[in-house]
Order: structure tokens, then C-alpha cells, then sequence
């Protein structure tokens, strides 16, 4: 049975507590954010300089690009472009990086990718798959098969297969592929971040784009916002709601 001095110090610890238990929210929102710090980061890939590389973006000529299959009208086509810094330049860590291009709806067609060596001009990666009968992004992996050497300039070509009979009216994007060694410094936060978007960040800042970017793909579904602005960040915003599709398959 409550005496009054019992219940008196009882509506005491009542108000003393109320402020607490308002703040609990507030506190509980502080301790996500700072456990869950990636969840904040929007990483924005650098500006980088032009090494005359040819352009991301296949424009469609004169022929338009429904004489090879493409679906929408020529005047709502977004072409097909690689996910590449303004620059085309692809630079990556990795030995079998992946390449990506967004590819128009087309009907039936087939695509070939290559891989080459600027210098010797050798082939190192060759295929031709069946594209899906859908607008997407295509996701262009290299087999664990290639080695790409570091501190060494390769060229790329994605090509749609108009006409089988008739090469010359192929429609394609190409780009340029460099892998780089990352300093021991960046090599060391890497080792001991286990946030993706502040490992993304880590390669960012040293322009290391394959591996932004895939860090990005693979968080997509669950963080959209953050892959909208990296997207954004090199241009190309208005194609980040299209789905990722690999079809590498021969």
C-alpha cells in the first residue's frame, strides 16, 4: 500500500524522467546514424581530365536507330552510352573488371563485346550474347580467365548486331579501360573500412571508377539514393532507374 510520501516521490521520479523518455527517439537516431554511418554517404565521383578518348555516348547518324530494332521513336531514345566518367576513361584495381552500358529496347538482336590491348592491338576477351527484348543496363563481366595488366591502356567495344550479313551497319559505344595500383595509404583504409560507400568513397577520391561504381551496383536495390548520385555526379542521372541486366552469356 502506497503511503502519500511514497506516491508524492513516485509523481517526482515521474517528471524527472519524462524529459528522458521524450529525448529516447532523438537518442535512438543519433546511435543508428553514427552506427550505420555509410547509410550517409553520397559519393560523388571527381572530375576527371580528358585523354581524348572517343565519346561515351553512340550517336545514331543518319540512319536512326530503329533500322537496327531499337523500339521507341528516334526522338525518345536515349542512346546507347557507357556508365563512364565524362571522360570514357574506366580505371580500375581489378584483373576481370565489369563493364556496363545502357542499351534502348531492341527486338531479337544480338551483341558482341570485346576487350583490347591498345598497343599490340591482341584481343584479350571476345563475346556474343542474345540482348534482352528490354530497355537496360547491360552488365559486361570479364571471366576470371583475363588478367589485364596493370599500368596498361585497353580499348573496348560493345557493338548491336543490326544486320549479321552486313557488319558496317552495326550500332556501338566503346571506351578506354586502365588498371592502376592504389597507394599503400589507401590500400590500408581499404583494409580497414567494412562500410561499401565509404570504401566507395576511398576509391573515388582516387578516381578509381570500376570499383565505385560496382560497389554502387551491388548496394543499389537497398541504398537508390546513393546510386542516383553518383550517377548524377558523372551526367548521367536519367538513365539510374533502368534495370542492370547481365547477359554475358554465349
Amino acid at each position: 500500500m502506497f503511503t502519500p510520501k511514497s506516491l508524492f516521490l513516485i509523481k517526482v521520479l515521474t517528471i524527472s524522467l519524462s524529459p528522458t523518455i521524450f529525448l529516447l527517439p532523438s537518442w535512438s537516431s543519433q546511435l543508428k546514424a553514427q552506427s550505420f554511418p555509410d547509410l550517409l554517404v553520397s559519393v560523388e565521383f571527381p572530375e576527371s581530365p580528358d585523354q581524348g578518348a572517343p565519346n561515351r555516348t553512340r550517336g545514331a547518324g543518319g540512319r536512326g536507330p530503329n533500322l537496327c530494332g531499337f523500339v521507341e521513336a528516334p526522338e525518345y531514345v536515349i542512346p546507347m552510352t557507357a556508365l563512364m566518367p565524362k571522360n570514357n576513361v574506366g580505371t580500375t584495381v581489378a584483373p576481370n573488371p565489369t563493364v556496363y552500358v545502357y542499351v534502348p529496347q531492341t527486338k531479337d538482336k544480338k551483341a558482341e563485346f570485346r576487350v583490347i590491348d591498345k598497343y599490340s592491338q591482341q584481343i584479350v576477351h571476345q563475346t556474343t550474347f542474345k540482348l534482352p527484348n528490354e530497355t537496360a543496363i547491360v552488365e559486361l563481366s570479364l571471366p576470371a580467365t583475363v588478367k589485364l595488366n596493370t599500368n596498361t591502356d585497353y580499348h573496348w567495344d560493345f557493338y548491336v548486331i543490326c544486320d549479321p550479313g552486313n557488319r558496317e551497319k552495326d550500332e556501338w559505344v566503346e571506351g578506354w579501360l586502365e588498371r592502376i595500383s592504389l597507394s599503400s595509404d589507401i590500400e590500408a583504409k581499404l583494409q580497414t573500412t567494412e562500410q561499401p560507400f565509404q570504401q566507395a568513397k576511398l576509391y573515388a577520391d582516387a578516381q578509381v571508377w570500376h570499383e565505385t561504381l560496382k560497389i554502387h551496383v551491388q548496394q543499389r536495390d537497398s541504398h537508390p539514393d546513393q546510386w542516383r548520385a553518383l550517377l548524377k555526379s558523372v551526367g548521367l542521372g536519367a538513365i539510374a532507374q533502368t534495370p542492370i541486366v547481365d547477359c554475358c552469356q554465349d
